[in-house]
């Protein structure tokens, strides 16, 4: 038989285990699934990932997702980072932002990211916000990529990430990268 006390622990266990359940996180990837929030189709989740490279999976997006990306170490090299994300060809259900102090820039429509091109921005453009589109339906949509911090390159290029001109990181999305993804 059961004490009361332990009882007690058991089901707050529990409880703890499935409120939790609903993401998956570690410091370099994120699932989630917009199920949890059925009810609650504006909620807006933050994110951080601290990982050099990593991934995000989204499954039924419903609101949106503020996703942070960060070098896991502070350092005067940080601010010359940039983001490269590439989208899983299958992934659909959400557009693509850049959020720099609450102003949105498109950086992929939902039927741009079939396309799986990798597409690279300043890390000090800022965070990316991800927001699900309506939709009546209840097919499977998933809005999947993965990302990577690369570091510009001193020397040949005068600061050249990976043979992309410095001045073409200003405030410019591009499509462009050094080695992400097994390239």
């Amino acid at each position: 038989m059961l004490t009361p006390i332990l009882a007690y622990l058991l089901s707050v266990l529990l409880l703890c285990r499935i409120a939790f359940s609903q993401y998956s996180s570690d410091q370099c990837s994120w699932k989630g699934s917009g199920l949890t929030h059925e009810g609650h189709s504006r909620d807006v989740e933050q994110v951080y990932l601290r990982c050099s490279q990593g991934s995000l999976h989204w499954l039924y997006p419903t609101g949106a997702v503020i996703v942070n990306l960060r070098p896991n170490t502070l350092s005067p090299a940080a601010a010359r980072l940039s983001v490269c994300i590439k989208p899983s060809r299958d992934s659909h259900g959400a557009n693509i932002y850049l959020d720099r102090a609450g102003k949105l820039r498109l950086l992929l429509r939902e039927q741009d990211q079939a396309q799986g091109k990798v597409t690279c921005f300043s890390i000090q453009e800022g965070s990316l916000f991800i927001e699900a589109i309506p939709h009546r339906d209840i097919s499977k949509r998933i809005t999947s990529f993965q990302y990577e911090l690369v570091t510009e390159r001193t020397g040949a290029g005068a600061g050249a990430l990976a043979g992309v001109e410095p001045q073409a990181l200003s405030g410019e999305i591009h499509s462009y990268c050094c080695c992400c993804f097994g390239r």
